[in-house]
């Protein structure tokens, strides 16, 4: 099949430990743009893998933006959720946890689209009426969801019926046929009022366009049920989009896809040592930096599952997008691939550990947005908001201890208050108000305790998050010049039309922890972008997408360089 008429990939939150690649599509025909997402809970992996073919779509009319997979740390262990459930975060906008940061991102993706298909797979057989423990009301599969019949002029359940008469003909066996399942969400007497935090809830009530769920049964197991359900949920898809006025030509599904995925060939590299399955052992020293890193030794697949690599007393931290300095003995690494434990390899320590320091104060090991940083007991860390913490240990100390950042839960699916090991995007917001140290206009100062069992004080560091400030935007116009534009949000700056290079985000942190946005547009560092007659600068912090300001933007003779 050829390539689509017009495609681009942008990777969202890079670099942390839930960056997302968003598929930009643009059709041959103008038509609408209908937004397709997958992977919103991690342990629905054909609703992933659909999205991820209809990525590779070719699109005669209309546009898609895909998002195959919307939350990769619950995908890499298969979970539901980590924190909370991310298809329950559309209610009410919160900044607790990283899904708070995806759901902005999503709300910023599906408001520029008209219509909206959430593919997932659900438990058991959907039936209006309870059958037994597989089918009734309370379960999921094999059918497509919609909020209520009739939304304002959208006619859902038109829509839905269209689809389902041509999906379920010829569909063999008969007893997996997909049904409709309106779930009365406008209904106080629902069942499924929870449904109202939902992103097709969302898109339909806030976006004003129509959403539908498709969801295929995790009851059907095996790799032929798998090939056999994205088969189906693909061309359910199809004929959504068709029904939305949007046509697409779709990569073929190939059972022998399924029976090969995940791929066995990845190649993992530990401190130059090359994984080898059939003598799994790599030698690593103590208190180095381990260098990991991953990548394809043979052909790319259609199904592009995602890789990660585990330490065995880590498994949320996925090595190839953080840094891991070894404090402490541990056994094992583990390569997954969308969550799929495809190899493990034991750890030999090259040296000896230092000797265990029992008394004095200990130095705190962190590193802050990948560089390795050490603070003295009592001693403080400045860092900005939206920057990437992720606390290493108590340099010289072999003993069991806590490391917390007070205030803040960074994995609540463990139900523990360690934090060492986790990442942290250091946000007032995420916060506990209460924990705080101090906090002005200025800075949100806070602090993280080290807690030995049987050892008392407590000792403390501080951590002084600064607000996220930008001073300049500088650009490299058509001739070469390099020109710097005052960052003033709601501050009219009138531009030469022509086109720009984005050469640098100048202010007080690392420029790529900043995205700069023309209008609804990504521009990257490097990346290129036209003035016409009207615009606007968008900026949002690049590790949680809120947003910084706006400053519009007018094309004319002059060029105000502030």
């Amino acid at each position: 099949m050829s390539a689509p008429a017009q495609a681009e990939v942008v990777t969202f939150f890079a670099g942390t430990q839930y960056a997302v690649d968003v598929h930009f599509l643009r059709g041959e025909k103008p038509g609408p743009t209908i937004m397709i997402q997958g992977g919103i809970q991690g342990d629905e992996y054909c609703g992933y893998l659909t999205a991820q073919l209809l990525a590779q779509a070719k699109v005669l009319k209309g546009n898609l933006i895909v998002l195959p997979r919307a939350n990769p740390p619950s995908i890499h262990e298969r979970l539901r959720q980590i924190n909370v459930d991310l298809n329950r975060r559309f209610g009410e906008k919160d900044d607790e946890y990283y899904e708070d940061s995806l759901a902005r991102l999503i709300r910023f993706l599906v408001d520029q689209s008209q219509g909206l298909i959430h593919l997932h797979e659900g438990s058991g057989f959907y039936n209006p009426v309870k059958l037994d423990d597989l089918h009734g009301p309370k379960r999921y599969g094999q059918s497509i969801i919609i909020d209520t019949t009739t939304y304002k002029n959208l006619h859902l359940e038109q829509t839905a019926r269209a689809v389902l008469s041509q999906l379920n003909d010829g569909l063999k066996p008969d007893k997996f046929q997909f049904k409709l399942f309106d779930m009365e969400t406008f209904n106080d007497n629902s069942i499924y009022l929870e449904h109202r935090k939902s992103l097709t809830f969302y898109t339909l009530t806030r976006v004003g366009v129509p959403a539908f769920a498709v969801e295929v049964s995790k009851n059907l197991v095996g790799r032929y049920w798998s090939y056999w359900k994205v088969s189906h949920q693909l061309q359910a898809a199809v004929l959504l989009l068709k029904q939305l006025g949007v046509e697409v030509e779709v990569p073929s599904v190939k059972l022998e896809d399924f029976q090969a995925y995940p791929p066995q060939n990845l190649k993992v590299v530990v401190d130059g040592q090359a994984l080898d399955p059939a003598k799994p052992l790599i030698r690593v020293k103590p208190e180095v930096p381990l260098e990991v890193r991953c990548e394809n030794s043979g052909p790319e697949l259609s199904l592009a599952p995602i890789p990660a690599v585990f330490a065995s007393d880590r498994q949320g931290l996925n090595l190839l997008k953080a840094r891991r300095l070894p404090m402490a003995p541990f056994q094992s690494l583990e390569v997954k691939s969308d969550g799929i434990l495809l190899a493990k390899a034991q750890l030999s320590w090259a040296d000896a550990w230092p000797a265990s320091v029992e008394s004095g104060n200990g130095d705190l090991v962190c590193w802050l947005n990948g560089e390795l940083k050490t603070v003295p007991a009592g001693g403080t860390l400045t860092a900005v908001q939206g920057d990437q913490l992720i606390l290493e240990g108590i340099r010289g100390s072999h003993r069991a201890e806590v490391l917390k950042l007070k205030g803040y839960m960074s994995r609540v699916i463990t139900r523990s208050d360690r934090d060492t090991g986790r990442e942290i995007v250091l946000d007032p917001k995420a916060i506990i108000a209460k924990f705080f140290v101090s906090k002005t206009q200025d800075e949100a100062v806070c602090e993280v305790v080290r807690e030995v069992p049987g050892v008392m004080p407590h000792e403390r560091f501080l951590i002084r998050i600064k607000p996220r400030q930008v001073k300049n935007l500088v650009l490299t116009d058509a001739s070469g010049q390099t020109l710097n534009l005052a960052w003033s949000p709601n501050t009219p700056l009138t531009v030469k039309p022509g086109r720009y290079v984005l050469s640098d985000v100048q202010g007080n942190g690392p420029a790529g922890k900043v995205q700069v946005f023309l209008n609804n547009t990504p521009v990257n560092i490097g990346g290129a972008f036209t003035v016409g007659d009207k615009a606007e600068i968008v900026l949002r912090q690049a590790t949680t997408f809120a947003e910084m300001g706006r400053m519009p933007v007018r094309a004319g003779q002059s060029l105000a360089a502030r």
